[in-house]
């Protein structure tokens, strides 16, 4: 493995060993945040399948982190695994595909995605695989940003992003969901830092 994988590997590991979502989560949703998840963010899979919900709080207005986040074309600039983007098809709206390259040092080289859904009045982006030198199949994420108050008071948004994805010849659905969260995981972290940086 080159010095590249091994970060990779270290990066993955040290999110992994915090993939378990913070339980005050479940109880401080406000009415308008469930109605929200509820709406927007699937939480029934098939028998093969699994899904799960990620959560992140980060100090910056939602106009903001929606800014990073709706472009669709450019998700490498957040998402920390992805080395690349070209638009094979669409002009970043609805139905649009992007082939994204993955870093070395993961079991994935590439992915074709399509964008589903694109709510610029409530923040909300959806995209699904369709297919590349991956392990995530029938994979489809929704993510959506909002304002709220945060645990320490401050102003700032909640990012929720939800995904069901079929689970993988020789895993079980713990070992996907934790998987899949660990990644998503670090994506939001690495969003949370550049919203940060910018701020100063």
């Amino acid at each position: 493995m080159d010095s590249q994988g091994q970060e990779i590997r270290v990066r993955m590991e040290r999110e992994f060993k915090s993939t378990e979502e913070p339980m005050f989560y479940l109880a401080s949703l406000n009415t308008a945040e469930k109605e929200r998840i509820g709406r927007f963010h699937t939480s029934e899979s098939g028998s093969h399948q699994a899904c799960g919900h990620v959560y992140k709080e980060i100090e910056a207005k939602s106009d903001h982190v929606w800014k990073i986040l709706r472009q669709f074309d450019k998700p490498h600039i957040y998402k920390e695994f992805l080395v690349g983007c070209r638009m094979v098809e669409g002009d970043g709206t609805p139905g649009s595909i992007r082939h994204v390259q993955v870093q070395t040092g993961l079991p994935a080289t590439d992915s074709i995605e399509q964008l589903e859904l694109l709510d610029e009045e409530n923040k909300v982006l959806s995209f699904r695989i369709l297919g590349g030198d991956n392990r995530l199949k029938n994979y489809t994420s929704v993510t959506s940003v909002a304002d709220r108050t945060l645990v320490n008071g401050r102003q700032g948004c909640l990012v929720i992003e939800s995904y069901i994805v079929d689970i993988p010849d020789g895993n079980t659905g713990d070992q996907t969901v934790s998987v899949v969260n660990t990644i998503i995981r670090t994506h939001l972290n690495s969003l949370d830092r550049i919203t940060t940086m910018e701020r100063r």
